[in-house]
């Protein structure tokens, strides 16, 4: 009973302790004690120390109230991506953007942030005008905004113009350049098909995602400009498109095969349509990667985990994640002119792709 008595004391010592306690145990005003704890400016790392020691002691937590009306932020920025009506939400049909989520939250979480995040239709934000209501309510303090497909950003002259912080990932245009966190697809592309030609592969096969993804077009130049310049001129009939999903890329590679045979060679747009050829290809009596090498993209779960393993272009997506959420509390904190973050990829070669001298 007297453990019960003491505990309840402490909480409600615990509840009763204020700014003012904290500050007063500092030694300093009111005002340099909630500047300290909101990472303020005009406070020394020494007074800082000494506010957050007295702080700790005293089991001060600060109401996130107080602490949005002290400082004029809501703590809370918008993670919001942008699919198209009539193409799967990828982010339930694969583990792409998961790194990449965990890397926003990454950086959130340590800088006292927490996330609003939405799946919205390209059509949706256009008839409810979503982006910039949201940068108007008050109920956050910026966004990172993943605009998949070709649509036209008729958000973004409004949010420049009442200054709104936001940056995009991977963007097919943006008016400030320091606000883009760009993957660099094309180089991406390049690499694998460059990869497969150095092995001997002539006869090319490409499986790419939809036709208005902006992902999907840049890689699709980077397989046919990279072929051109080695003098290989791709047959159009050894190229098909899907969705991103394992389902679609098994389809397109049943349709590759019944127009024209099996390619010496295929990059897959991702991981998850190169798993599907695998499985359509296996299914007409095709190995790999002895018949048909398989270089796919993104090193998402999928790829290490299909025998073969999968070959593929690695682009650094967690840490992509913490420069976007990094960069919007830069502009949040009033920076400006800042460069653009471009992602450089890398090439992964596993079983489904090895050098024809160790087959």
């Amino acid at each position: 009973m007297n453990t019960d008595v003491t505990r309840l004391n402490n909480n409600e010592a615990f509840m009763k302790t204020t700014l003012k306690d904290v500050a007063a145990l500092a030694g300093g005003s009111l005002a340099t004690a909630s500047l300290a704890l909101n990472n303020g400016k005009g406070v020394s790392a020494e007074t800082r120390q000494r506010v957050l020691a007295a702080a700790r002691k005293l089991n001060y937590v600060q109401s996130s109230i107080g602490r949005n009306l002290i400082t004029g932020r809501s703590y809370t920025v918008g993670l919001y991506i942008l699919n198209a009506q009539n193409n799967p939400d990828l982010t339930g049909e694969c583990a792409y953007f998961y790194p990449l989520l965990r890397g926003v939250w990454n950086v959130a979480e340590k800088e006292g942030y927490s996330l609003n995040f939405a799946v919205k239709l390209w059509e949706e934000i256009e008839q409810s005008n979503f982006i910039i209501q949201k940068a108007l309510d008050q109920s956050i303090d910026g966004m990172i905004i993943i605009p998949q497909y070709t649509y036209y950003y008729s958000f973004l002259q409004e949010l420049e113009r009442i200054g709104f912080p936001y940056v995009l990932i991977n963007p097919v245009t943006c008016l400030d350049r320091g606000k883009s966190i760009t993957l660099d697809n094309y180089l991406g592309a390049s690499l694998a098909t460059q990869y497969l030609i150095d092995q001997g592969v002539t006869r090319l096969g490409f499986i790419n995602g939809p036709p208005n993804h902006h992902d999907a077009i840049v890689r699709e130049r980077g397989f046919i400009e990279t072929a051109a310049r080695a003098g290989i001129k791709v047959d159009r009939e050894l190229i098909e498109y899907g969705d991103f999903t394992t389902r679609s890329g098994y389809q397109a590679m049943n349709k590759i095969l019944e127009r024209e045979g099996a390619p010496e060679g295929l990059f897959c747009a991702n991981d998850y349509m190169a798993t599907g050829a695998m499985h359509a290809l296996y299914n007409h009596g095709y190995r790999v990667p002895q018949d048909v090498a398989i270089i796919g993209y993104d090193d998402t779960d999928v790829a290490s985990s299909v025998y073969p393993q999968l070959s593929t272009v690695r682009n650094p997506t967690y840490e992509i994640g913490q420069a976007a959420m990094q960069r919007l509390l830069a502009y949040i904190q009033g920076e400006t002119g800042l460069p653009e973050i471009v992602f450089k990829p890398e090439l992964i070669i596993r079983e489904s792709c090895r050098k024809k001298d160790s087959q």
